[in-house]
């Protein structure tokens, strides 16, 4: 053990904490100047502290703690950190200017009370703004940089705006921060003109860093792998098993990036056999070469609208890895043995050769499944093979279910767009038999081999989902008291997934606010290379294989197996780099995981925003998601999200009430919960801004609770709304 980690265990299991510097020597017993080093190394860190009266402790021994700010529009922001479940909000006066993102020390401002919910950020000791997307200005033949981001109150100082011009929409890169509100920073990219057609999109992405173009190092790597299959493919065709079998992909009717293709037959003792087919993507995509490099990069294919930006070039995603049928491809085989309890009884993952005899589309195969007879007749050597597949695929999902499987079912998206990008339509996503039976058979195929390598007790990456926070479902267990449904926690109870299982089986359609808030209160799913299980899937071991072409941690897992079972690397040296190579892709692709999400929401909240602008005077019935302290949100049926500010509900003083989620006026006695129905009006939007603002057009509203000291009364009200809402 070296000094350094010396000095660290002693601070964790001393009560005597914090020490002087002469404590520490005699106790340490080590040179003067090493420890002097030591100290100020890991003070640089953050993960000691150094008091005003020359003390040395761990940061928790003064009372202070590491997290992420998360800064609202109005100033106020919220702090998570991994040393506590719940979160901590920050007064205004008490961000000491950090910005969105940044990572922060702070201190628990409220602690002598019961709950621990306030703090003040002490320091902020990394800064996440390194690039700043926005727009150049001229005025009096003076440039100025406009941030897109109006939440940034701060002055950007350009030290070069390199080749830009006025009204181009550019990226720069943040040199300096002379002080809280100054920066300095030079343009880096200019991603094109206010006015071309798309660029609102394309600045959102470039701002979450996703591009479209790849750079000139990563396209000649890609010329060499073209030329090289072109010259070898058919010997590494010949090398593999190919895969006689009838097998179809099946996808959206616009997907070109097809990396799944399945087979199915009834074997001799009733059993399923499924093969599920992927593209073999590390075959063309080399460890360490610069395709590797910048897929690892940007993480994952992000899908904004109108446009996808991909991991690969397109000549890899569209054309060489895609399972296009009739076409000889390389893949990785993972064919299992299913019984008719949803079993995997056997399985063989292995590399191959297929020939997909069907491109099917999902709407194709839910009408054949529904019984249309023109589609049935035109693809009637795979009819049977489909209706076998959608009996598979109810079979999996009681499996999944019986043993705690959640499915928020949470209402997604989709907006049309016309051919210069302006919203004419916002739909939701529908989900048939054709899309739950792929989705199904891709979650076995993914657990299956991640309980092939955690069983070998190899290094491996996993996609795992810690339990939730018992302080939050505590918290939500309170709220939603105050609707129809509610679930039962007793003292020391462990939250199995069937417990939330059951709440969720509970909750009806029109109700899914209450799914939306339980979601929010769960851990993020994330990739690891510790298996802690996914207990979303209430799955003891899972990763994801099934996607290479558009996820960084699917190639990595087909990179992995065939060190692993084909070329047999499982020396402890081998294992080793493959440990230190997962931990940073786990780390980079759950970032970039993040980023696309978060990237995804702001191109449809700033879509939702542009063509709710078209509907400003208009009416809606929709549904409170959310019941904060300045105001409701409503959800429309389409997903389009607006705010109720407080102030503008006029008929009445109106309290926040957070133990019952509610608004509650102070004379009329109306209550606004959450997931209660109310109409309302648009006030306004703006797509600069990304927001929504309703108004309530009348006093009367659907399902407004009023409550009265006399519980009879309330209780026959109850009773009635309850019965109305109850899912049929």
């Amino acid at each position: 053990m070296d000094l350094k980690d010396k000095i660290i265990t002693l601070f964790e299991n001393s009560s005597n904490a914090p020490y002087t510097f002469e404590e520490l020597l005699e106790l340490l017993n080590c040179e003067k100047e090493e420890l002097s080093e030591q100290l100020y190394e890991l003070k640089e860190q953050y993960i000691i502290h150094e008091s005003k009266k020359h003390r040395f402790g761990l940061l928790k021994q003064f009372g202070l703690y590491i997290g992420t700010i998360d800064v609202k529009e109005k100033g106020f922001g919220f702090i998570l950190s991994e040393d506590f479940e719940n979160e901590f909000f920050v007064p205004r006066t008490e961000t000491n200017h950090a910005l969105n993102k940044d990572t922060v020390i702070f201190r628990i401002t409220n602690e002598n009370t019961q709950e621990k919910t306030e703090a003040s950020v002490v320091k902020v000791i990394k800064r996440s703004l390194e690039y700043v997307v926005g727009k150049i200005s001229e005025t009096y033949f003076q440039k100025e940089f406009i941030p897109i981001d109006n939440k940034l109150n701060i002055f950007f100082e350009i030290t070069d705006y390199g080749l830009s011009v006025e009204n181009d929409i550019v990226k720069v890169k943040i040199d300096e921060f002379v002080n809280d509100s100054l920066v300095k920073c030079h343009v880096v990219e200019i991603i094109g003109n206010a006015y071309d057609v798309g660029i609102d999109v394309k600045s959102i992405a470039a701002k979450y860093d996703f591009h479209q173009e790849f750079s000139k190092e990563v396209i000649n790597c890609l010329e060499e792998v073209v030329n090289d299959y072109n010259n070898f493919g058919e010997d590494e065709i010949n090398k593999r098993e190919f895969i006689d079998k009838k097998i179809i992909t099946i996808d959206g009717k616009d997907a070109k990036d097809l990396d799944d293709a399945i087979s199915i037959e009834i074997l001799d003792n009733g059993n399923y056999l499924l093969g599920v087919y992927i593209a073999d993507v590390s075959y063309f995509v080399k460890e360490n070469s610069a395709l590797d490099e910048e897929a690892l990069n940007r993480g994952t294919s992000v899908y904004l609208v109108d446009r996808v930006i991909p991991m690969l070039p397109h000549k890899l995603s569209n054309d060489l890895c895609s399972l296009n049928p009739n076409t000889n491809k390389l893949v990785m085989c993972c064919i299992m043995e299913i019984n008719h309890d949803g079993v995997v009884v056997n399985y063989e993952i292995k590399q191959g050769v297929i020939n997909t005899k069907y491109r099917m589309t999902y709407d194709d195969v839910n009408l054949i499944l529904n019984g249309d007879k023109d589609l049935q007749e035109k693809y009637y050597d795979i009819v049977d093979e489909l209706f076998k597949m959608n009996k598979l695929s109810k079979i999996l999902n009681q499996m999944r279910y019986a043993r705690g499987s959640l499915n928020f079912d949470i209402p997604e998206p989709k907006i049309i767009v016309n051919e210069i990008g302006q919203p004419i339509s916002i739909e939701l996503r529908e989900r048939f038999d054709g899309e739950k039976l792929i989705e199904e058979f891709m979650l076995i195929a993914n657990e299956t081999v991640a309980s092939c390598i955690n069983q070998l007790d190899l290094p491996f990456i996993y996609r795992v989902h810690d339990v939730p926070s018992m302080d939050k479902l505590t918290r939500f267990n309170k709220i939603i008291k105050n609707t129809k449904y509610s679930f039962k926690l007793k003292k020391n109870q462990k939250i199995t997934p069937k417990v939330l299982q059951n709440l969720l089986a509970d909750v009806g359609e029109e109700d899914y606010a209450i799914n939306t808030m339980l979601l929010r209160l769960m851990a993020k799913a994330k990739y690891d290379v510790y298996n802690i299980g996914h207990y979303g899937l209430a799955s003891n071991c899972y990763t994801h294989f099934t996607s290479p072409i558009r996820r960084y941690p699917d190639l990595l897992v087909h990179r992995l197996l065939k060190k692993y079972l084909i070329d047999g690397e499982v020396d402890i040296e081998s294992q080793k780099y493959n440990h230190n190579i997962i931990s940073l892709a786990a780390v980079q692709s759950s970032k970039k995981e993040r980023d696309a999400i978060s990237c995804e929401y702001e191109v449809n909240d700033m879509k939702m925003a542009e063509y709710m602008e078209m509907h400003i005077g208009e009416e809606f019935e929709g549904t409170i998601s959310s019941v904060t302290n300045f105001g409701l949100f409503v959800t429309l049926p389409n997903t389009v999200e607006g705010l109720i500010r407080i102030g503008t509900i006029k008929d009445d003083y109106y309290e926040y009430k957070e133990s019952l989620m509610s608004l509650c006026g102070k004379n009329n006695k109306k209550m606004y919960r959450l997931g209660d129905k109310i109409k309302v009006k648009v006030l306004s939007a703006s797509k600069e801004k990304k927001e929504i603002d309703f108004i309530i057009p009348f006093k009367t509203n659907l399902n407004m609770i009023k409550y009265s000291k006399n519980n009879k009364t309330r209780g026959k009200y109850e009773k009635r709304r309850n019965s109305s809402h109850r899912k049929k």
